[in-house]
């Protein structure tokens, strides 16, 4: 298979590079990341300053470029210029070092980089790991044995993305569930800095409002979640019940 694998952390991500090795044995691995730390860029594109890319020799085992834009620039990017004439099967993001769950991935580079794909008509997958002991190996080992398989549960008009969070890894972990995307609210606020300026901070407030099977709830109880997510933003309950209104 052909796997183009993306991130908002930068081409030296731990999680980046452990999956790539990971895959790369088995499959055809390009990976194209941001040259700078781009989290928190939701769907961001560059449209009014150049784009540059160049190659890194960073493994023997796989393509890697650094493209000096946002996580879906290197997406649409790979696709459409680095990887034009070889279209890759699948877009894989991640792994990245902090999970991307409930409504915090429409903020997520991460995330979104695995969306643009659905623009292109390619699978797209975003892997996360709450990883507080650096060590990626039982995730990107969970990715490489089950990709096949959950490329297979995905539509094939391509429309949807899995979104995987894990927050631990054996032995910790308590299983790995399909779930939906939960509602994840912050108390946050802008801290200024002298010098500066102003940063913002906060803290998650709770899930109460979840139903139990939702990334929030199942992550929280230590379990890994997998997440349908879909490139559709029509809200159909709405547009059936207003559609014969004539303002």
């Amino acid at each position: 298979m052909k796997i183009l694998l993306v991130n908002d952390d930068g081409l030296y991500a731990k999680g980046l590079l452990t999956l790539a090795k990971r895959l790369s044995d088995e499959h055809s691995v390009t990976v194209i990341a941001p040259d700078s730390e781009r989290s928190g860029s939701s769907r961001s594109l560059t449209f009014h300053s150049a784009l540059n890319y160049m190659q890194m020799a960073v493994s023997e085992d796989f393509e890697s470029y650094i493209l000096n834009g946002t996580p879906s620039d290197c997406t649409k990017f790979g696709i459409d210029t680095i990887m034009r004439g070889d279209k890759p099967d699948v877009v894989i993001s991640g792994i990245n070092n902090t999970c991307n769950i409930g409504t915090d991935i429409a903020y997520s580079g991460t995330v979104n980089a695995a969306l643009e794909a659905c623009m292109h008509e390619v699978y797209g997958i975003a892997v996360s790991y709450d990883c507080k002991d650096n060590d990626y190996t039982y995730v990107a080992d969970f990715v490489a044995k089950n990709l096949e398989f959950l490329i297979g549960l995905l539509p094939t008009d391509k429309n949807t993305i899995f979104n995987i969070n894990f927050p631990c890894a054996p032995p910790e972990l308590k299983g790995i569930r399909f779930a939906t995307t939960g509602d994840r609210k912050y108390h946050d606020e802008y801290q200024y800095v002298p010098g500066s300026g102003y940063f913002i901070t906060g803290y998650p407030v709770g899930d109460d409002a979840n139903d139990a099977d939702t990334d929030v709830v199942l992550n929280g109880r230590g379990y890994a979640s997998i997440s349908p997510v879909k490139l559709n933003f029509n809200d159909t309950a709405l547009y059936n019940a207003v559609k014969d209104i004539r303002l």
